[in-house]
């Protein structure tokens, strides 16, 4: 199901929502808490949270954080000015997880660990950041919404569509427009 993750954290956080291009159709891929606990499961060897355990108010927080990520990665994909209310959102969010980076000595060699709070907290806390380093580095990031029909994944790179099924779908859609 969430087999298009590996993407920036933030990436794949908004690609929980997936829009169909024809009609504006969206599918909610966090429909419920268990779903959460899979994508969750997936995220979470990375996110060094695989024992996080959400709740509802955990899970409706995670949602509206998601929700104000897309609507700023919609924003700066399209040029547009990313819209106040999330923004506000997703720096609300990025104070929940108190973060500190940390150096540490291991086998001669210096590494800088990240220290931060645990539990939901956290898992905003890593998410917002992540939308915060795509979105303010400088030049922007290249960040794209793929065009391909029944899409509208972000994704980052060069690259046309987000995947490779997406530029098929996209080339036969354009092959049977012609005919």
């Amino acid at each position: 199901m969430f087999r298009w993750l590996g993407e920036d954290l933030s990436v794949d956080l908004a690609n929980t929502v997936m829009v169909v291009r024809e009609g504006g159709e969206t599918v909610d891929l966090l429909i419920d808490e268990e779903q959460m606990r899979r994508w969750l499961a997936f995220e979470g060897e990375r996110l060094g949270l695989a024992e996080l355990k959400l709740d509802g108010r955990g899970f409706a927080r995670l949602c509206g954080l998601r929700d104000a990520v897309r609507e700023l990665f919609a924003a700066s994909v399209e040029g547009r000015p990313l819209p106040a209310e999330s923004l506000a959102c997703v720096n609300a969010a990025s104070e929940q997880d108190p973060y500190s980076p940390q150096l540490h000595i291991h086998e001669g060699v210096a590494e800088v660990r990240e220290s931060s709070g645990g539990g939901v907290g956290r898992l905003l806390g890593m998410s917002a950041r992540a939308a915060i380093r795509l979105l303010g580095e400088p030049g922007g990031a290249e960040l794209h919404l793929c065009r391909a029909p029944s899409c509208g994944m972000f994704f980052l790179g060069r690259r046309r569509w987000c995947c490779a099924a997406c530029g098929n779908r996209a080339r036969a859609a354009r092959h049977y427009a012609l005919r």
